[in-house]
């Protein structure tokens, strides 16, 4: 494990940001590269994580349907769109985009903080009912009260799902130029 960590200028105050990098050897997915960017003024903060080699664009499911699946681990790049489509999640690669290294757990409990910082004015009571009726079937997925899937693409090889029952799939150029477009897209 390498741990490496250098000065660098913040590139939201241009003030002084450390930059840390460390490659670790993840099981089933090879050496891998956690980047963390931190301004020590404005507190700027961005994490990223990818395969420190090329790899070829791939799509990952898994079918969660015991609380033992909950513990599959998801390497979420900052170029990942991650889909659980039973709960209408879709979490997809922007500028501000972060990678991350947790479980499904983990994952379900970040859309659930996500989304309860989603705020509406009175007027958009339907809105509000959309997003209480998400909240419990986050809940119900926690407690995998119904079988959901978890689907995690990367058009550039960096993200992955890791455990049993995973199926592993190659992007076809279609889907990696809409995945590529797309991120270009909600770039700007």
């Amino acid at each position: 494990m390498d741990k490496v960590s250098m000065s660098i200028e913040c590139p939201s105050c241009k003030g002084k940001a450390v930059m840390t990098e460390l490659i670790k050897e993840i099981p089933h997915f090879g050496k891998t590269l956690f980047s963390n960017l931190r301004c020590t003024e404005c507190n700027f903060n961005l994490n990223d994580v990818s395969s420190d080699s090329e790899k070829k664009p791939v799509k990952y499911s898994v079918e969660i349907k015991t609380e033992k699946d909950l513990t599959v681990k998801i390497v979420k790049s900052s170029t990942s769109t991650v889909i659980i489509p039973e709960i209408g999640a879709r979490i997809e690669p922007t500028v501000n985009s972060q990678g991350y290294f947790t479980n499904i757990e983990g994952l379900l409990n970040k859309i659930e903080e996500s989304l309860s910082f989603t705020a509406f004015e009175e007027e958009e009571k339907d809105a509000q009912k959309v997003k209480e009726k998400l909240m419990k079937r986050i809940t119900d997925a926690k407690e995998v009260k119904f079988i959901f899937t978890v689907i995690v693409k990367d058009p550039f090889g960096n993200g992955a799902l890791i455990g049993e029952k995973i199926i592993k799939e190659d992007l076809t150029e279609k889907e990696v130029f809409e995945l590529k477009t797309r991120m270009n897209f909600l770039e700007h």
